[in-house]
């Protein structure tokens, strides 16, 4: 699959059509964290589709051996910023899962979700932060502040 990779001066109805079929995927452990997180054995996978003409991004964030989990968030971090940007699941709106090996977590990401950074923009604004490589998944559960993270790139 070819990705279409913005560049200054595209409009972002244009990156929004060109990139309606952009895939993503993230994996996840513990040996990503800062520090790395070496004593986990909690593993994970997260897949995410644009959709609705660049509107839209669906996601499925699987784990396994993973327990309490509070909350699954999509971060910004470059240069030592970091800023959430989505939440996918919220442990102070739903409380702590109980023992995960499966799905975690699934559900659509519309521009009305965005938060921090990119409170106010678009869907096409959180796919190009991907693209640049800005964007990370964390998942936290109540055992380790950060159990799991995984950087979001481009699906082949």
């Amino acid at each position: 699959m070819t990705l279409f990779i913005g560049s200054p001066g595209v409009s972002s109805t244009v990156f929004a059509q060109q990139t309606e079929e952009a895939h993503f995927m993230a994996e996840l452990s513990g040996k990503s964290g800062i520090p790395p997180n070496l004593s986990t054995k909690t593993i994970g996978n997260a897949i995410f589709s644009v959709t609705r003409n660049g509107n839209e991004m669906l996601y499925t964030v699987n784990a396994m051996n993973i327990n309490h989990v509070t909350d699954v968030v999509l971060v910004f971090s470059t240069s030592g910023l970091t800023s959430n940007v989505v939440f996918l699941r919220s442990g102070s709106q739903q409380g702590a899962t109980g023992p995960i090996n499966g799905l975690l977590v699934h559900g659509n990401i519309t521009s009305s979700d965005l938060v921090g950074l990119l409170k106010g923009k678009h869907i096409p604004d959180l796919v190009k932060d991907m693209l640049d490589g800005n964007i990370y998944l964390r998942v936290y559960a109540i055992k380790f502040p950060l159990e799991i993270i995984g950087k979001i790139t481009p699906a082949e």
